[in-house]
This record gives C-alpha cells, structure tokens and sequence, in this order.
C-alpha cells in the first residue's frame, strides 16, 4: 500500500512536471479564496522535493519508507503491549478464579460438577484472553483510524460527513443484533464443551469399568452425541460470523452510493466541492467502511469473550464459605445460615477437651424431596470412638460432613465443647479434624509430598515414622527413588491398598484430635487392615474417632455403634446390647457385617 502511493507521484513526473508544479496546478487560483489547509500543507511539503525526477522518486520512497517503519515499531509495541496487558488480565483472573473455586461450598460441585469448573477455568478464560488481545488490539486502532478519516472528512466538507453519520445508527444495530445471537450460540457451545469434557472425564477416569464392561461404543455413542450438540451451536456461530459481514458490506456499500451521488450533486450542481476533496472524501469514506467491516468481524470475537467473562464471573459470585476481608471488602454478599456468626465476629476454636455434640440436626440435598438427615441427637466425648453403621444411603458420610462443615444443618447445630461450629473460624475447626474417605485421593508431587500433603514443614523424619504406622513404610521401600518417587494426579503406580495407606499416613501425620474414617479400610487387604486397625486403637485414646465401616473386627473395636437408617439414629450402644434390642443391627449384622467378616 506504501508503494502504491508513489504510482500518482511517477504518473505526474513522466509528465515532465515537478511535483511542485503538479501541486500548484491543482490550487484554485482566486485571489479572493484562499487555499484550502491541506493545500498549503501540500505545497510546504513539495517545496523540499527535489526537481529532478531520480531525485524525486528516492525522496518520496524514503519518506514513505520512513513512515512505514516508524508504524511497524509503533504497531510492533501496540500488539506486544496489547498481548502482554491481556495475558496478565487472564492469569490474574484465573487465579482469582481458582482461589475462588477452592473456597466454594461442597454443595456447589455436587450440583455442576468439577468438569464444569475445568471448563471455565481452561476454555472460558481462554475465550477472554482472545477477547481481550481485541479489545486491547484491532478494536482501538479501527476506531481511532475511523475517527481520523470522519476528521478529516469534516474539515473538507461537513454536510457529506454528515451523511455518513446518518446511517451510523443503522451499522449499530446490526452488529448489535448480530452480536447478541453470537453470544447466545457461544454460551451453549461452552456449555456443551463443559459436558465433553465431563464426559471425558469420567470415561477416561472409570477405564478399567469401562472396558471390563466393553461399553466402549456406549462411551463413543455418548461422546459422539455430546459433540454432536457442540458441532450446531459451532455451526451456528460460523453462520451467524459468516453472513455478518456480507450484510454491513451491503449496507456500506448503499451508504457509499447514498454519498457518492450527494457528493456529485455538490460538486456539479451545488460547485461548493472540487474534484481533489471530492477525491479525498472517498478515501476518507473508504477507510471509515474498512474499518466499519473489521469491526464487525471484531464484534464477534468479543460477544464470544463476552459469553465467555459471563460464565467466569457467574462462578465469581456464587458465595464462598470462608470469606476473606478483601472479598467482603469489594462488596460481595455472604449468605449466613441461622444462628451463623458474622464474618467478622468468628472466634478460632480452641483444641478439644470435652465432647463434641450434634443436637436436633436436620439436613436436606439441594433439589431433593425427603431430609439426608432428620432431628439427629449425638454425643461424642473427647478420645471416645464411635462406629456409624446403617444401610446405603442411611445418611452416614452425610452426618460426619457436618462436623468440618463441609454442610451445614438446616436445623439443629453441631457444638465442640458447648460452641457451636458455625461461629468460629474454618481454618481453627479443620485443623482439628484428619479425614480418611473411602476414594483414595493422590495428589501429583512425590510419595513424601503425599503424605505432608497440608503440612508442608513436616520433618522427613516425622514422614517416615506416620508410613511405618501407616504399615506404608515398607512398600514404599521397595519403589526406585522411595519416599521420593514421583506419582501422578491418579496414582497409577500404585496398588488400591497402597494408595489408602498413604492416606491414613497423611492422617496420622496431621495429628489432629479428631480423627473420621469413612470406610477407611474397604481396599486393604485383611493383613494390613488388621495391622491398621492395631494403630488406629493405639490412636483412639489420643483422639476423638468416628468411624465408617461395614467390617465386623472395625465395629468391635469402637466404645460405641450409632446405628442409622433414613437419616435417623435408630439404635447405640455395644455390639451384644444392639444384637439384642435393634433389629436394624442385627440386619446389617447378618447380611453386612458376619458377610464381610467371613
């Protein structure tokens, strides 16, 4: 294009004529007129062109070669800065957003899915960045581009430029409906792109069932028909991102017909407008409806970032558990439950010395119909053991949620030493409770990092003392590197028996006076159970242990068995006095527990 300019300068110089004198030819001699601006600008500038014609042409290339490159370092910095300034708005709010997530209440992943999170984290904030590198970028050169060409286009004549801002709003309103259809069509297909990758996710999670199952083309039929919902709303995206532009070309173009034929009539019948700012104004017209069209395409790049930041912040607003003072500070809300302290008045819980106490709790799953949990009245004291059993469902793992409120009651409360959990603060209360679940969780980082995982100051001393009472010890051993061998996320090096013994490890280790195992020991194998289930005795009369399980030898050892069902405790006591008086325990007993055992 910066070559194209010296096309004029050659046609006028074969001629025979300097560019002075082409210049001078085309000013309107009136002593009554005086030249317009750009006119004198010309002629200053033509006063420093060489005569010559050689001369001529080398002046005009470095000058345009000198412009060119004064706009490629200025362009260069424009699009580094653009990109670095949307880089770091992204990280920034991926790790706002990450922090945010890990603070969200359980209940929140129960009902979307950690698939739905990942999706938003990953491919959303991806969407932004590529609407922010636009922002940033094309979307203010054009303007400002547009805005220089209208200025110009002012200065030579108002009433054409006013033409042209006549049919402005009509541009408006179809990027604007344009862009509400895109960004519609993009959220489902991130939605749909959140349900690919939960479906990924649990294919490629659960592949042992899967291919124990040969359900492999049930998987694909599942897969297929997920993309098959992604594909339309891609499709109708590139529909609507492909008839965009036509339609502003077609009304560009009337716009330019509508101009062009008022600016003949001004120039022929009107004689208020010469044939140079005739010229200029249509290049001034054509640099306004580039830049019109490129902000079309531009538009939909951003409704789709757009779509993109609803999702984010969406997640941004859902209220977190444990609120900080900046996160209050910026105006978010915090939902308390009732009889929930402020924020701002939680106590920190001191270390337990007398009981903890559940009292009427209550408790129901968002979106279903009967309570997990109905009026549940228990007491445990300090360094006592207690076993829950009941049927599946008989709200077991419900229950021992409450108590490091990963769940609060909706009536009823949950006290340790006579102060209710809800008024001190999260970090006081979990400190003071390890958890062994029945999934064994493996976390990427090395055997030793595992079992410190949350304490990151333990001693590879007090590592290693928690593996032996843990009966880990001796496995990991026999692993290349030992304490340092690395695992990944799923722990595939390892057997189902290993990984929960480096979870009970990381239990011991925490040494936290109040201790939940949920079925703890249903993938050991009866040796190392027995010796597990040797230290976990060892524990009980230094901690508080509430204990899940369906093995007879695990329910023997406690000082007492809660039994439920529905949610309710139906029977307590000893193993010998709940043979006798609940019929509920001697059902388990019969078909669970004597089943288990044997």
């Amino acid at each position: 294009a910066g070559l194209g300019a010296i096309y004029p300068i050659l046609k006028v110089l074969i001629q025979g004529q300097s560019v002075q004198q082409w210049v001078e030819s085309q000013i309107p001699l009136s002593p009554e007129i005086q030249p317009a601006w750009y006119w004198r600008v010309a002629r200053t500038a033509a006063s420093y062109v060489p005569t010559h014609p050689v001369g001529a042409i080398a002046v005009m290339f470095m000058a345009i070669a000198i412009l060119a490159a004064v706009g490629n370092v200025f362009r260069f910095f424009h699009e580094f800065f653009s990109d670095l300034a949307a880089i770091n708005a992204v990280n920034d709010i991926r790790k706002r957003l990450y922090d945010h997530v890990l603070h969200i209440p359980l209940a929140f992943f129960g009902l979307k899915g950690t698939a739905d999170v990942t999706s938003r984290l990953v491919q959303d904030c991806q969407g932004l960045q590529d609407g922010f590198k636009i922002l940033l970028g094309q979307s203010v050169l054009e303007p400002i581009r547009a805005a220089m060409a209208m200025a110009v286009a002012i200065a030579i004549d108002w009433r054409l430029t006013l033409f042209i801002v006549l049919f402005a709003p009509v541009l408006a309103v179809v990027m604007k409906k344009f862009g509400k259809k895109m960004r519609r069509a993009s959220r489902a297909a991130l939605e749909s792109s959140s349900a690919m990758l939960g479906q990924i996710e649990g294919s490629l999670s659960g592949i042992r069932q899967v291919k124990a199952a040969s359900a492999e083309r049930f998987e694909r039929r599942r897969y297929v028909s997920i993309m098959d919902g992604l594909r339309r709303q891609q499709l109708k995206m590139a529909r609507y991102e492909a008839i965009s532009t036509p339609v502003m070309e077609t009304v560009a173009m009337w716009v330019a017909g509508g101009v062009l034929i008022f600016a003949a009539y001004l120039m022929f019948v009107d004689k208020s407008l010469n044939v140079p700012g005739f010229m200029l104004i249509m290049a001034c017209l054509v640099t306004i409806g580039e830049a019109a069209r490129r902000l079309s395409k531009l538009n939909n790049v951003i409704q789709r970032s757009n779509a993109a930041a609803a999702r984010i912040f969406e997640t941004l607003d859902v209220p977190v558990e444990r609120p900080r003072v900046a996160w209050r500070l910026a105006g978010h809300s915090y939902a308390t439950t009732p009889g929930e302290a402020r924020p701002d008045a939680l106590i920190k819980l001191p270390p337990i010395q007398r009981e903890v106490r559940f009292e009427r709790v209550t408790f129901s799953y968002p979106n279903t119909g009967s309570p997990a949990l109905l009026d549940v009245d228990l007491i445990v004291p300090k360094g006592a053991s207690v076993a829950i059993v009941g049927r599946n469902g008989s709200g077991k793992t419900t229950l021992l949620a409450m108590l490091p409120r990963f769940y609060d009651p909706d009536r009823g409360r949950v006290t340790i030493d006579g102060i209710d959990i809800r008024n001190v603060t999260l970090r006081s209360l979990r400190r003071q409770i390890a958890i062994v679940t029945q999934e064994s969780v493996i976390f990427p980082g090395t055997i030793a990092q595992n079992i410190a995982y949350g304490l990151p100051l333990a001693t590879r001393e007090q590592i290693e003392d928690a593996a032996k009472r843990a009966f880990a010890h001796e496995f990991i051993m026999e692993k290349p590197l030992g304490y340092d061998t690395p695992l990944d996320g799923l722990g595939a090096q390892l057997s189902g028996g290993q990984k929960q013994r480096l979870n009970i490890a990381r239990a011991i280790l925490r040494q936290a006076p109040i201790l939940i195992l949920d079925e703890a020991t249903s993938q050991v194998d009866a040796e190392s159970e027995h010796l597990i289930q040797a230290a976990i005795e060892r524990l009980m009369h230094e901690r508080t242990t509430f204990v899940i399980a369906h093995r007879l030898n695990t329910v023997l050892s406690a000082d007492t068995i809660v039994v439920m069902d529905r949610g309710r405790i139906v029977g307590r006591g000893r193993h010998d006095e709940l043979l006798r008086t609940c019929q509920t325990y001697q059902q388990l007993y019969e078909r669970q527990l004597v089943g288990a055992m044997s």
